[in-house]
């Protein structure tokens, strides 16, 4: 059998990106551009290890004090029957290894069972067993350049990985089982492996809640973009254990022949500063891609300042930064020659930053978030990411609570909705990144649009079908817009959940339009 030549992509190479993917022919948002199943996965370690830990069979949460143990390597599972213990894609090769420290300990939990350190063991696995996969592995980007001794990110891998597996594992084995399984096991290579995971690891969410740490070989060669043309999805339902965590890579925008196939590796929702910091510091590059070159990120002004003026009075104009290609940039401003650094900025931001989330983290209280907002719209933008935040938690708050149910307050949260849209819209028009934000704000807007048709007039009578009409149709774009937002979304769990709340409440919808006799074109 010749090799495949009808892909939707090429395999290309240049000095600025290295390798990469571009369209093999036009594509339409919804084509397929690749399926492809994980060259390795493994576990991540849940947020509270000393309460619970993943499964080494099949990664549903066990609480780690009362828990199953595997009977040869000692590590937590669901039960002796799980099938994944005996399955060499999850824990059978591995338990090999780690049965040569048998000890079961009930202290110190998190740091006795490393589950960060099974996907690296893993991958050191794939030398015998699988060297098709393991040359694949290899010929992944690993930055090994910006991870020498002394950096954090070298440190980091070499206490909480190498040495673990070194120490605890790979030395107690027998010369036997050590050359059944590998050809190396130098530090070297496994500070390689974490070079590797760290620059191209996706995260698969699990139904039970749990989360994997996957490799993938064509996936990998996605470059980076601010304003992505892709979205992926993993396969976590499948009853064929042959596609398990599969991802799909669906074209989202228009990719005309020849243009590259780009992913996104920061959040959507952060400023420039933010993303280049977080690409540089993960990623080791600096993007330049069309949002992080303009200042205005695509007219959505996600972060501009406020300029609060100097000793002679306020000033009404916005600071941007001069370059935002330039770390050490000044940001001016649009009315007057004031000038501020990048550095005072960023402290700023993140000073803020702090505040937003010490607030959110408070749990919801309409009263905090304003005060927040208000306070923060001082020297923020109202567009700005900080703002969009806590704009993002009170639409979820308004019309929701017996005092926040006026006309005035559903007329701010609709304008506030709308507002959100407009810049979830511009910055990810393909809802590549922020579909469930969009779900939301849409679902939002409907919700308040349907609370002011049901609301009486200023007489106190219920309102004419003429005045409840353009409120209904509005509310009925907005639900859809709502759903399709989830379309591919709606497998993995988080999605699975607001789809079905956002069904719920078309459904209620769509009988209140049969009672009030609506039509829609």
């Amino acid at each position: 059998m010749g090799p495949v030549t009808n892909l939707p992509y090429k395999v290309e190479h240049s000095d600025d990106f290295g390798r990469y993917l571009s369209a093999a022919r036009d594509l339409n948002p919804g084509d397929v551009v690749l399926t492809e199943s994980p060259l390795v996965f493994g576990p991540k370690g849940m947020p509270d290890p000393e309460a619970s830990m993943p499964c080494v069979g099949c990664y549903k949460p066990v609480f780690t004090d009362v828990g199953e143990r595997c009977a040869r390597c000692g590590w937590p599972i669901c039960s002796g029957s799980c099938a994944g213990l005996k399955d060499p894609l999850h824990h059978a090769r591995e338990c090999d290894v780690l049965s040569a420290r048998p000890d079961c300990v009930l202290d110190n939990m998190a740091d006795y069972y490393r589950h960060d350190a099974l996907l690296p063991l893993r991958c050191l696995l794939l030398q015998k067993s699988e060297p098709e996969k393991w040359q694949k592995l290899m010929e992944l980007q690993s930055h090994m350049e910006c991870r020498l001794p002394g950096t954090e990110a070298y440190d980091e891998a070499n206490e909480f990985i190498v040495e673990y597996l070194i120490n605890n594992f790979i030395e107690k084995l027998s010369q036997e089982t050590r050359n059944k399984y590998f050809t190396d096991t130098s530090k070297g290579i496994l500070h390689k492996i974490c070079g590797i995971m760290d620059t191209n690891a996706l995260e698969i969410r699990l139904p039970s809640g749990s989360e994997l740490n996957s490799l993938f070989s064509e996936t990998s060669l996605l470059e980076h973009s601010c304003v992505p043309n892709t979205k992926h999805t993993f396969n976590v339902s499948t009853k064929n254990k042959n596609e398990l965590y599969n991802i799909t890579v669906k074209a989202v925008l228009p990719i005309q022949s020849g243009q590259h196939i780009k992913t996104m590796y920061s959040h959507a929702l952060w400023g420039t500063l933010a993303r280049r910091q977080h690409l540089k510091d993960t990623k080791y590059f600096s993007c330049k891609c069309e949002r992080c070159s303009d200042p205005t990120e695509l007219g959505t002004y996600l972060s501009a300042m406020r300029c609060i003026g100097d000793e002679n009075g306020p000033c009404a104009g916005i600071h941007l930064p001069e370059d935002p290609l330039d770390d050490e940039t000044d940001w001016a401003c649009s009315m007057c020659p004031i000038k501020v650094g990048n550095s005072q900025v960023s402290m700023l931001i993140s000073q803020m930053q702090d505040e937003v989330d010490n607030v959110q983290m408070m749990g919801n209280s309409v009263t905090i978030l304003e005060n927040l907002m208000c306070r923060l719209s001082t020297f923020l933008h109202p567009n700005h990411y900080h703002l969009y935040s806590i704009k993002h938690s009170l639409v979820q708050l308004y019309g929701r609570q017996p005092s926040y149910m006026s006309d005035e307050t559903l007329d701010k949260k609709i304008k506030m909705c709308e507002d959100l849209i407009n810049i979830t819209n511009t910055l990810d028009p393909g809802n590549a990144r922020l579909s469930l934000y969009s779900a939301v704000l849409h679902h939002e807007l409907h919700s308040a649009l349907v609370l002011k048709a049901k609301k009486a007039n200023k007489e106190g009578l219920p309102k004419s079908l003429e005045d409840i009409k353009p409120l209904a149709e509005k509310a009925n774009e907005a639900i859809k817009a709502a759903l399709a937002a989830l379309v591919d979304d709606k497998d993995e769990t988080s999605g699975q959940k607001l789809y079905g709340v956002i069904e719920d409440s078309k459904r209620s919808f769509d009988r209140y339009c049969t009672e009030k006799k609506i039509t829609f074109d």
